[in-house]
């Protein structure tokens, strides 16, 4: 398979990647941007692998507004680890460069350094300046990248949440699905698209789950884009549509709302699909 992903090399979505069917040795193109990597699935690539949620962070929101307007299957899940270190090329510098979202992620480490930030468009792109830079400086680099030779780690886990992960999704055009199996544990995704909107519309929709006792894992609401007080609802659920419970779910969930549905695919644990 051809799979999109989110570059350049060094990222996350590129490690994300690499754990899906690692087996397959799948050919792994990185793409500039998330609306390019999605826009790819079914034309120039197979599938994409994009983060969907992290766990400081919340839901990606480019991801979540692209499937409203062009619902894609999701596949399998897979969920990395998020951590950041510090290197420089110098014990004291007077510089950090880092990436905004990263630079998020380790805001107090920041804080207490207490140095000029300079944004860049990557964390790769944080890497090469500072290889490339004369005076002292530093810069805010992925774990799982090795630190080079000519610089030095002046702290190796400066995330504010030591426990942060990111969930990532693999997208497809196919309307196919993995194959059940009862001994695996399953999830499955939906959008509700708010065109029939009423009073009680998401109370009515989340009792059904709780009726047929089916687990929320996440709800996340988007603006529609219409009107104030208008959303689309982006949901998550243990099960999959082949059970009892869940098939009568979406049967009388599809009879009060309009429904995307983006599939059902087996639960990911940290660092595995």
């Amino acid at each position: 398979m051809k799979l999109a992903t989110l570059g350049p090399a060094g990222t996350f979505s590129e490690v994300a990647a690499g754990l899906f069917q690692p087996e397959q040795n799948h050919d792994i193109q990185l793409l500039d941007n998330l609306v390019s990597c999605l826009a790819s699935v079914g034309r120039e690539c197979d599938a994409a692998v994009v983060p969907i949620e992290n766990l400081t962070e919340g839901f990606v929101s480019p991801v979540v507004d692209y499937l409203v307007q062009r619902p894609l299957r999701i596949q399998a899940e897979i969920r990395i680890p998020v951590g950041f270190q510090c290197l420089s090329n110098s014990a004291n510098p007077t510089q950090i460069w880092a990436q905004f979202v990263a630079a998020g992620q380790c805001n107090s480490y920041l804080h207490k350094l207490g140095l000029p930030i300079i944004h860049t468009a990557s964390n790769a792109a944080s890497l090469q300046v500072l290889l490339a830079a004369e005076e002292a400086s530093a810069a805010i680099v992925p774990q799982h990248i090795s630190c080079p030779q000519t610089l030095q780690v002046l702290n190796n886990n400066i995330a504010d949440n030591p426990r942060n992960e990111t969930r990532f999704v693999v997208l497809s055009a196919a309307s196919e699905e993995p194959e059940y199996r009862k001994d695996e544990h399953w999830k499955s995704s939906l959008l509700l698209i708010d065109d029939n909107d009423h009073p009680g519309l998401l109370v009515d929709s989340l009792q059904v789950f709780a009726k047929q006792q089916i687990n929320l894992t996440s709800i996340v609401s988007r603006p529609a884009g219409s009107q104030f007080g208008d959303y689309h609802f982006f949901i998550d659920f243990d099960g999959h549509r082949s059970e009892p419970g869940v098939a009568s779910a979406l049967k009388e969930l599809a009879a009060m709302n309009n429904i995307h549905w983006l599939g059902s695919y087996p639960a990911a644990e940290i660092g595995k699909q």
